[in-house]
């Protein structure tokens, strides 16, 4: 029996990224719910000092280290969490392709 995301043209293989999968295979559900908080944690710390960098400048060219630095962070941490997402519907969706 194939699985279906709830379209058809959607499979575990084409669906997931390899970084999803990974993690899957390398973390149980409740190591990945663990890494989801601190992930969550990071996106929200990351888009605080990006907002402070982008208060503190008067310029274009005024803090753009910082601001960029910042916009950095938050898509980092923003694309980490989504990936312990995907590899917790792995784990959800997919059992045989997850860490038990």
């Amino acid at each position: 029996m194939t699985r279906q995301y709830g379209r058809p043209d959607v499979s575990y293989e084409t669906w997931y990224s390899d970084w999803m999968k990974m993690l899957a295979k390398q973390h149980t559900r409740e190591e990945l719910e663990r890494l989801l908080y601190g992930a969550r944690h990071d996106v929200q710390k990351a888009a605080q000092q990006h907002i402070r960098a982008v208060q503190k400048s008067h310029s274009m060219g005024g803090n753009s280290m910082a601001r960029a630095h910042g916009r950095n962070r938050v898509e980092a941490s923003g694309e980490t969490a989504i990936a312990i997402t995907g590899a917790i519907e792995i784990h959800e969706l997919f059992p045989e392709h997850a860490k038990q």
